[in-house]
């Protein structure tokens, strides 16, 4: 199979090879790296150029694909959190447990762009009964882009919810501070499902588990020396988790003190912001990630 790729992408700056039992696709280019499995279509990790990792990967992920990889950018889809009525279906829906496929890479100027695809099929139908189309669009440039595309190929209209549940690399995740949430309502998961208004900077002090409802607008991760920004369209909620000291012990592919070292801050559509699409309809879900330098204070 890595040879037909190999073959099949014979392109500057891609690249193919395995990870344990794990497809993994190399994107390279003046403005940076970029690395997706075919295993859910997961961004696995983004470098800017002249730059540090911005995506946190655990080192005790399983890579065999019996799981989804314990970090990168998994996609939540058809439903974020529980299945909303059949407490026996998977957390996050089944888009990031299959392969997709590589549909096209395109390498123009300074701008590197792949497609995967994920469609119906008899093993998707046993899950969720109904037709669709689902792209993930990843672009690599000055910023790193992702537009994950779904199609109603039904008869009948879904609810859906959804996310790109980004795992970011930072410095110390104690006490950091996100911007851009200040006024939003949300959803507090770790504190028994409270709601509230963030009504001032949010600092996230792990455990945190909490869902911030109608924000349009960019988050950005107050990280040390640099500033994760990420810019969003499609969205309507932002998910600020990360498990904390007590709750990393539930997952056996993390070390025990991983939880200070990543942050995940997740472009989504979820709970209050859920949506239906109608037979025919087509929704972009897109998160655009730059990194900024943080001047030196005086």
């Amino acid at each position: 199979m890595i040879e037909t790729l190999r073959n099949r992408f014979a392109l500057p700056g891609v690249h193919f090879h395995q990870h344990g039992r794990l497809v993994v696709m190399e994107l390279t280019n003046s403005q940076g790296s970029a690395s997706i499995t075919t295993m859910g279509a997961t961004v696995l990790g983004y470098t800017p150029q002249g730059g540090d990792e911005l995506i946190w990967v655990s080192e005790t992920a399983h890579f065999d694909g019996t799981r989804p990889v314990r970090g990168g950018i998994p996609i939540c889809w058809p439903w974020f959190g529980a299945h909303p009525n059949d407490s026996a279906q998977k957390a996050h829906g089944f888009a990031r447990h299959l392969p997709w496929e590589i549909e096209s890479v395109t390498v123009e100027d300074d701008i590197t762009r792949a497609i995967l695809r994920l469609q119906a099929d008899e093993a998707t139908r046993r899950i969720w009964p109904h037709d669709f189309v689902l792209t993930l669009t990843v672009t690599l440039g000055e910023t790193l882009r992702l537009d994950l595309t779904a199609e109603n190929r039904d008869d009948e209209t879904w609810q859906l919810s959804e996310a790109l549940h980004s795992y970011f690399r930072v410095t110390d995740a104690r006490d950091i501070a996100i911007e851009g949430l200040e006024g939003l309502n949300y959803w507090d998961k770790q504190q028994g499902g409270i709601r509230g208004i963030q009504s001032t900077l949010l600092r996230a002090r792990p455990p945190i588990d909490r869902v911030f409802f109608d924000h349009q607008g960019k988050a950005v991760i107050e990280d040390h020396a640099r500033r994760i920004v990420v810019e969003k369209a499609g969205s309507a909620t932002t998910v600020v988790w990360n498990p904390g000291p007590e709750g990393v012990r539930a997952f056996d592919d993390m070390s025990d003190d991983a939880w200070r070292e990543m942050l995940c801050v997740e472009t989504a559509n979820a709970i209050d912001n859920g949506y239906a699409l109608r037979p025919g309809e087509r929704h972009t879900l897109s998160a655009t990630i730059r990194t900024e330098k943080i001047l030196a204070r005086r």
